[in-house]
């Protein structure tokens, strides 16, 4: 090759490095609850940064609230419950789990718990027909396994009312009379736990399914098909966000992370049980969350759970 053609190849070379040196901007949907820690971690850490990604970040009330956005094509990506991504596929928005978010474990105590004023008289779910529990949404994974609680112990779940409050609110609701009960999640609970004000009078996750598949990250079929790339550079970076928060939690650096997500003190962090991040969902746990929501009257007809993930979440 002459002088000429490499000058001008090396011209056009300097010239590109500007624009590959360009982050690709993604926008995430999110909740602020211990379950998105790895999001957080990742963010804050770089491991993000270090694959070319620039994350923007959209706090929702829930999982449910987001899949609109994401059907619309205003986040790239979604943290969202199992139930409202499965009822989402089912509906034909085309969505496709990219990573696994959180999930109970097999014992006690767990990730969510229902709560009652202190000297409640509730204990069981037949306790709770004709009162009030608020829960994030509706039709989505908390109000699923509320209602499934009702009925495994004694009650009738369309004898209860469920009301939408969101979760830093639900404290503050069952404080103030505003409901009966909460399904709340951590770390929420922990810090109404410390307040003395409420008691947990069951735990519908671990009393109805151990090892529950509870969020994923989702992402259109359409956005996965068109950026395969971006897709597993987000979950190389979240994967290793999960194996950095497994290693380190309760550590002073993750303390100081969940803190500034969640609002919430680190001596109130310090006191969380959690299970460990994943990073596969477990299939088997999918197939009995869909039969709970057969159960439940949410689907009907066929439908083929394992489709619904993609190779990144799985393998």
């Amino acid at each position: 090759m002459s002088i000429k053609k490499l000058l001008a190849a090396a011209v056009t070379a300097l010239a590109l490095l500007p624009a590959m040196a360009q982050p690709v901007k993604l926008r995430v949907s999110t909740i602020p609850i211990i379950d998105t820690a790895p999001l957080q971690v990742g963010i804050a850490k770089g491991f993000f940064a270090a694959e070319g990604l620039e994350i923007d970040t959209t706090p929702t009330t829930g999982g449910a609230a987001g899949l609109p956005a994401l059907a619309a094509g205003q986040v790239q990506i979604t943290f969202s419950n199992i139930i409202s991504i499965v009822l989402g596929a089912k509906q034909g928005l085309g969505f496709e789990v990219i990573a696994a978010g959180s999930g109970t474990g097999d014992k006690l105590p767990d990730l969510a718990g229902l709560v009652a004023k202190k000297g409640s008289t509730i204990k069981t779910g037949k306790d709770l027909e004709g009162k009030r529990v608020a829960v994030n949404t509706r039709n989505n994974i908390i109000w699923l396994y509320a209602r499934a609680w009702v009925q495994a112990t004694g009650g009738n779940p369309d004898a209860v009312t469920y009301l939408e409050v969101p979760f830093p609110q639900m404290i503050d609701a069952v404080k103030g009379d505003r409901v009966d009960a909460a399904f709340v999640v951590e770390p929420f609970m922990s810090s109404g736990l410390q307040s003395d004000a409420v008691t947990v009078v069951g735990w519908p996750y671990n009393t109805v399914q151990k090892r529950i598949p509870v969020g994923q990250y989702a992402a259109t079929k359409d956005y996965i098909k068109q950026n395969p790339q971006v897709i597993e550079k987000w979950v190389r970076a979240y994967n290793k966000s999960v194996d950095w928060c497994n290693a380190n939690v309760g550590s002073e650096e993750w303390l100081k992370i969940v803190s500034a997500y969640t609002r919430l003190q680190p001596e109130l962090l310090k006191t969380l049980s959690l299970p460990p991040y994943e990073k596969t969902v477990d299939l088997a746990g999918v197939d009995q969350v869909v039969e709970q929501m057969r159960k439940h009257k949410m689907i009907e007809g066929p439908f083929d759970a394992k489709a619904l993930f993609h190779k990144t979440a799985v393998k």
